[in-house]
């Protein structure tokens, strides 16, 4: 997995439909790369976010609804958007106070997603 490849393609996704940055996770909560603000606490948010996707995903499964694929937080201060890459999951972080076209978002988080999962198979 090359690191510097990852890096460029969280990237790519800021600035698009009001995408502040993305934390690319393991199921243990440590922060595979990161496109956020220097000024961001990654490893806290990559915990944390390890935890709501989990919990999550086995309260799904308990209520025989699948395998959560996809989670969208709408919060104060922006969206969450959380995407199954195998045993991993990209969490994506709008900025405060931007208009979001959520269809758009979803769709380039799938994009990027794909290409995702090929670098870490």
């Amino acid at each position: 997995m090359d690191t510097a490849q990852l890096k460029t393609l969280l990237s790519s996704l800021n600035g698009k439909h009001g995408i502040l940055g993305c934390l690319l996770i393991s199921p243990d909560g440590a922060v595979v790369s990161s496109s956020l603000p220097a000024d961001t606490d990654i490893a806290t948010l990559g915990a944390l976010s390890a935890t709501l996707f989990s919990n999550n995903d086995v309260s799904l499964k308990r209520m025989n609804r699948g395998n959560l694929a996809q989670m969208t937080l709408l919060t104060d201060q922006g969206i969450l958007h959380f995407y199954n890459i195998g045993k991993h999951f990209l969490v994506v972080l709008t900025a405060k106070g931007q208009r979001i076209n959520l269809e758009g978002l979803i769709k380039s988080v799938e994009e990027h997603g794909a290409q995702l999962t090929g670098m870490l198979s």
